[in-house]
């Protein structure tokens, strides 16, 4: 009863925030930051009604109360404990969000089932993360065939999946070392590039950044890092150096640049950036470029152009010399 209970209570909140316009006040109690309140929020395209339970529990007793779309925004019930592992297994917003609206091709009954998830995670990773991974999908007991049935592939995308998860962490570290600002970040930087820096107590451009690191898919993180894990490898155990790589993804207007630096003063390594950053948008034609520097193996800097900003000769001249020698890899990321 505490589980029916509470996922309809869990549900008023998604509902009001669907069903109030933004002018309506919104906010949350957060454990850390007290009340937080929002001025407008982005277009919900989906409402997750969480409840905890150790044990399946079936909510079609009360399926009534527990609408799968409301006011066209799908509804999707389940364990915190559930949701808190595919949000640790997928890593990323776009992944989770897919996953959820995959979910939404099983069978109505399963979909107000909470606390039993793990075989329907498993079956999602066996098919690579496909929308259609449940179209043919019967319920728990047909998904728990499918993984004893095929064990080993469902290994293999377990495998898959920790090597993405172990170079994802390499971005997930940097952007998350952005939630705060070295009290020392100007010291030793040109008048040109302290300007460019939020004014303390503001966040809006460190959030800009956080939002182009957290908006990436899983294998789109896991190659960004490790191609970033490779270079800062490079410079592991050195006490002076400058080294750097590039990596683009398919469908992205964006080039990112990865270096690692040792022993390297901030005027000298601020000037190589914004050349190399110049260069990368001219050599790979490209809208934007975010450069993500190892520093001195402690600490991480971080440069994004503005997307107004068009290369001129000198950035040519500079893609040719910096990147034109590249060697070039593809790497396929289409599967989780």
């Amino acid at each position: 009863m505490w589980v029916l209970k509470n996922v309809q209570d869990a549900l008023k909140p998604i509902r009001g925030s669907i069903k109030n316009p933004d002018d309506r006040p919104k906010w949350c109690d957060h454990p850390r930051r007290g009340r937080v309140e929002f001025k407008t929020l982005p277009r919900i395209i989906h409402g997750v009604a969480l409840v905890e339970t150790w044990r399946p529990v079936d909510l079609n007793q009360i399926a009534d109360e527990l609408p799968l779309e409301y006011l066209g925004v799908p509804l999707t019930y389940m364990s915190i404990n559930d949701f808190l592992n595919v949000v640790w297994q997928l890593r990323t917003l776009p992944e989770v969000i897919e996953y959820l609206n995959a979910r939404r091709k099983l069978p109505i009954a399963c979909q107000r089932m909470i606390g039993d998830e793990l075989p329907f995670y498993e079956l999602y990773i066996m098919n690579g993360g496909l929308a259609n991974s449940f179209t043919a999908c019967l319920g728990h007991t047909d998904a728990r065939r499918a993984a004893d049935t095929h064990d080993d592939l469902l290994q293999e995308a377990l495998d898959r999946s920790e090597e993405h998860k172990l170079y994802s962490s390499e971005i997930e570290h940097v952007a998350h070392a952005l939630s705060t600002r070295d009290p020392n970040y100007a010291d030793g930087l040109p008048p040109e590039a302290v300007a460019l820096f939020d004014k303390d107590g503001e966040r809006k451009n460190y959030l800009i950044l956080q939002e182009i690191l957290a908006d990436m898919r899983l294998t789109e993180r896991a190659m960004m890092g490790r191609q970033f894990h490779t270079v800062a490898e490079s410079m592991r155990g050195k006490t002076e150096g400058f080294i750097f790589a590039a990596a683009t993804a398919e469908g992205r207007d964006s080039v990112f640049v990865f270096i690692s630096s040792r022993g390297i003063d901030k005027t000298t390594r601020y000037v190589r950036a914004k050349r190399l950053a110049g260069g990368a948008l001219a050599h790979y034609q490209k809208k934007n470029c975010l450069v993500i520097i190892d520093r001195d193996g402690k600490h991480y800097d971080l440069m994004l152009t503005n997307p107004e900003y068009e290369p001129d000769a000198n950035d040519i001249t500079a893609g040719e010399e910096l990147f034109g020698h590249l060697r070039m890899q593809t790497v396929d990321i289409r599967r989780l």
